[in-house]
């Protein structure tokens, strides 16, 4: 007779919790590429979006706190991602301030328009998948 041993030391939520990581590991990548090119290219960005420089190094910095929360929360072994959504839903909130507060041109618009979607689309994702991990 021949038996069959199978672990059952992985739980199911296994999946999902690999899933979060690797959003969040992209994520913060993206962050801190976004950061540092901002910072880098201010000038010139705020030239061609039509927006103040010191907006554009605000953004950078921003992306350099969300790529560092990011970072931090994928050191944890438990994901506690409450850090990271709330960074991605700050830099949504601050597109949609730049939107009001300053005059982007039409590239300034879409970019910031498309920026502040993905950022809450971001922060409820990582939320959704951490809440069922």
């Amino acid at each position: 007779m021949a038996t069959l041993t199978t672990s059952y030391s992985r739980t199911a939520a296994e999946p999902r919790t690999h899933m979060l990581r690797r959003m969040l590991a992209g994520a913060a990548a993206f962050d801190a590429v976004g950061g540092v090119f901002c910072l880098a290219a201010a000038a010139d960005l705020a030239r061609w979006l039509s927006i103040p420089r010191d907006a554009a190094y605000v953004t950078g910095a921003l992306f350099l706190l969300a790529a560092a929360v990011g970072g931090l929360a994928l050191r944890r072994d438990r994901l506690t991602v409450t850090w990271i959504v709330g960074a991605n839903e700050l830099f949504a909130l601050w597109c949609v301030v730049m939107l009001a507060a300053d005059a982007p041109n039409a590239v300034g618009v879409v970019l910031l328009v498309t920026a502040a979607l993905s950022s809450a689309g971001t922060g409820v994702a990582e939320l959704l998948l951490a809440r069922r991990g």
